[in-house]
């Protein structure tokens, strides 16, 4: 390579919602409307404990929290309707996304998604955007068996990322998380995977908080590109 710029990444690992795909406002809209079908009245706010659960653990949660439903199931197969409908009809991209995944599927970089949302609503998401063809393999906390407050879907991820390619399971510090959700950039970063974070004014955290918890930061792709991440040493 020439000076001043690392080896290309071994792979690249994307959160989806507020990542991705423009969703979290949508999330945060579709909660409180959840909720007001049951009878309570809320706020986005009531449910940012619950943000680094996989969804089926939300659910669960509001059904302890609330006694909304016969059990979580029920509470899950109501919300997950609503949010296909909205994944299909309200979300959009994220802005310059698309020319970004270009450049990384040009570069041979392979991509998976490590998510905290049901395969079958990402999957809904990112098809009615042409943008699922990108990704080798979706993986979420579900499988992973713990929150986006652990680095295991990473980890996850990127073993079932490289048993799709062949190749062997890189160094974590050769593989780049993007992530818009502090929590997430937290345990990747702990685990030793470079950190893109992305703002999303949508969502519930900070800012300054996610500018501090990443090696790069951006508020929308059309501020990255390979070049940039080949040469972050230079930015910190």
């Amino acid at each position: 390579m020439a000076d001043g710029f690392r080896a290309m990444p071994r792979a690249f690992l994307f959160d989806c919602d507020g990542t991705i795909l423009d969703s979290m406002g949508m999330w945060l809209t579709v909660q409180v409307e959840l909720l007001a079908d049951y009878g309570f009245q809320t706020t986005p706010d009531d449910f940012a404990r619950f943000e680094s659960l996989s969804m089926m653990g939300e659910c669960c949660a509001y059904h302890d929290t609330w006694g909304i439903g016969r059990d979580g199931q029920e509470v899950y197969d109501r919300l997950m309707a609503m949010l296909l409908e909205r994944y299909r009809t309200v979300v959009s991209e994220r802005e310059g996304v698309r020319a970004f995944l270009d450049a990384a599927r040009a570069a041979g970089i392979p991509m998976g998604i490590a998510t905290s949302t049901p395969e079958n609503a990402v999957r809904c998401g990112l098809q009615a955007h042409g943008l699922e063809g990108y990704f080798d393999i979706i993986v979420t906390t579900g499988e992973a068996g713990a929150s986006k407050d652990h680095p295991d879907v990473y980890n996850l991820a990127l073993e079932r990322l490289s048993e799709a390619r062949g190749m062997d399971v890189p160094a974590h510090e050769d593989v780049w998380v993007f992530e818009d959700a502090v929590f997430g950039l937290k345990s990747s970063g702990s685990a030793g995977y470079r950190r893109v974070g992305i703002f999303d004014p949508h969502g519930r955290c900070k800012r300054s908080d996610v500018q501090a918890n990443c090696e790069l930061f951006i508020d929308e792709f059309t501020e990255l590109s390979l070049e940039r991440i080949l040469t972050f040493e230079g930015e910190r």
